[in-house]
């Protein structure tokens, strides 16, 4: 963009830019889908080479998943590796879950509902991660350089 562009061109760069960003994060969401139905229907593929699935743990609700091997055992939404305390956080800033949908295009609304339910029947356990999210963040922004 010229350095003496009107006004009227920025904003019409920044909407340009804005769609392909919108269209880059679509594909990328339906890719993502794509990829994790391809290892849900064909499981025994992906067990060869390089990449190994990770053992998931169910849970009472159907878009919510345990692992030791994925954060530490924390509860995660299936598909996206997102954690249920990382919605929870996103509420309590004031984001709704159609916000949280738009921002994270991986996830459903189905899924951020499902997290928003899981929480409510395993508040105290979410709350633990989340004070010990804060925690080390926290010491993260104390730390002393040696």
């Amino acid at each position: 963009m010229e350095a003496n562009a009107t006004y009227q061109q920025v904003v019409e760069e920044l909407e340009s830019v804005r769609r392909e960003l919108r269209e880059v994060k679509e594909q990328y969401a339906l890719a993502v889908a794509e990829n994790q139905e391809d290892v849900e229907s064909n499981p025994s593929q992906h067990d060869q080479g390089n990449s190994t699935p990770i053992l998931e743990t169910p849970t009472e609700h159907p878009h919510i998943f345990t692992s030791p091997e994925m954060h530490g055992g924390e509860p995660t939404i299936r598909g996206s590796g997102i954690m249920v305390r990382s919605i929870i956080e996103r509420t309590r800033l004031g984001q709704t879950p159609e916000e949280i949908c738009s921002s994270l295009p991986i996830l459903s609304l189905a899924k951020i509902y499902d997290a928003l339910s899981f929480y409510y029947d395993h508040t105290a356990e979410i709350e633990q991660y989340i004070r010990e999210n804060e925690e080390a963040e926290w010491r993260l922004m104390h730390r002393v350089s040696s």
